[in-house]
């Protein structure tokens, strides 16, 4: 990533998981160039990080994850600025 880059960290709650959230947010995240990962959490709340080239690549994918899943229940996006611990090269759904 360049020095442009962005990063947050999004928790998202809601009805996502056990509905192949993470596999959708992964799909998402490779259409739009996005890199990090996404995991459960132990609470029933879904972790994302995302790192993206710039800030309205960032957007456009966050508004995706909010809308595009057919069963998801969004009821909450929690979104932080993070500096990346780490310069991701993909996308992965972490276990």
């Amino acid at each position: 990533m360049t020095k442009e880059s962005v990063c947050v960290k999004i928790i998202v709650r809601g009805i996502v998981q056990g509905i192949g959230f993470r596999w959708f947010v992964k799909d998402v995240a490779q259409e739009e160039g996005i890199f990090g990962y996404v995991k459960n959490n132990i609470d029933g709340s879904v972790e994302i990080v995302a790192q993206a080239k710039n800030n309205n690549v960032l957007q456009k994918f966050i508004e995706r994850i909010r809308k595009e899943h057919p069963y998801a229940v969004i009821n909450d996006l929690e979104i932080t600025s993070i500096k990346a611990e780490q310069n991701y090269e993909n996308f992965n759904i972490k276990f």
